[in-house]
């Protein structure tokens, strides 16, 4: 029972600092617990969608592209952490690098809400006489912007960085992300019809 009562109290955390950091509220960030043990709860589902996407690909006759993906897979999402804790570290605030790093990895999840309220937007902006490929554009860039500045938020409000110290760390991290997850695509062209033919796609 008291297990149940630390796991609910864990998640409400979870979804408080999300909520207070959606709106701008700094002080969000001190729902996110700063120790290993929230830190791995934090990673752990983003660890585990890898091995079951690469599972199914190498389960298709597959396995040298499976542990590619899957390795690339995991490369990803482990620089978002060692990014962070080495900003930590030069900037002097090693001491909160856990708790910046788990609010930015349950910040990810942040996204199907967005979706759900852009489908909305994009209606609306549908029946007020927008083409649909035009809402479509907007809803995604508003999305994009959003998410990007959500994880800026993160790093300023976690690390205390400045506005263009944390705006270059993002973009930093947000590109070694996207080489690495590309990487796997430019080394075999095919991979993503592949993907999409596969029980995985």
């Amino acid at each position: 029972m008291s297990g149940n009562r630390g796991r609910a109290r864990m998640q409400g955390n979870v979804l408080r600092g999300l909520y207070r950091l959606a709106r701008g509220d700094a002080g969000g960030i001190r729902e996110f617990g700063n120790t290993t043990t929230a830190f791995s709860a934090s990673i752990a589902p983003l660890l585990a969608f890898p091995i079951v996407g690469s599972a199914l690909i190498g389960i298709n006759g597959h396995w040298i592209l499976a542990a590619v993906i899957f390795l690339s897979r995991i490369c990803g999402v482990l620089i978002q952490p060692v990014i962070t804790e080495w900003s930590a570290r030069r900037t002097g605030q090693g001491a909160t690098w856990l708790m910046t790093s788990t609010a930015l990895n349950w910040s990810i999840w942040l996204i199907f809400p967005l979706i759900l309220a852009g489908v909305v937007l994009s209606g609306g902006l549908v029946s007020v006489g927008l083409p649909q490929p035009a809402a479509t554009a907007v809803t995604i860039g508003l999305i994009v912007l959003y998410m990007f500045w959500y994880q800026w938020f993160i790093l300023r409000a976690g690390l205390r960085l400045s506005v263009w110290r944390a705006l270059s760390l993002l973009i930093a991290m947000n590109v070694a992300i996207g080489v690495v997850y590309g990487l796997p695509y430019a080394l075999h062209p095919g991979l993503l019809r592949l993907i999409l033919t596969s029980p995985a796609g």
